[in-house]
């Protein structure tokens, strides 16, 4: 399977693969919150291939239902919870890596 991703319930920006943004100024858009409807919050990396990884687990987000969980950038995260976003994230078109510095400068405003 090859890359794909979402784009942050909270910002609408493309939450982004570790591998893609490493040392760049968008790394932080790879530095993920995942919200699920239980209330369980889990912080961690996305690898770009429907994996959080937190704490040394892959929590696969692909195995889950995406009624039950929401995506957001960490650096956008301000304690919101699950029910603050009440639509599933969207998929992003980039798909979490199909960016050149150009892109993501038009969806972030970094340099």
């Amino acid at each position: 399977m090859g890359f794909f991703s979402w784009r942050c319930a909270k910002s609408d920006r493309p939450v982004m693969a570790e591998v893609a943004v490493k040392n760049s100024p968008w790394e932080f858009a790879s530095r993920a919150v995942v919200l699920h409807r239980n209330g369980q919050v889990i912080r961690g990396v996305y690898d770009g291939y429907g994996r959080v990884l937190h704490q040394g687990q892959e929590l696969e987000l692909t195995d889950m239902a995406e009624e039950n969980w929401r995506l957001v950038i960490e650096q956008y995260y301000q304690d919101e919870r699950f029910e603050d976003f009440p639509t599933k994230n969207k998929w992003d078109r980039g798909q979490g890596f199909f960016y050149d510095d150009e892109d993501l400068e038009r969806e972030f405003g970094v340099k």
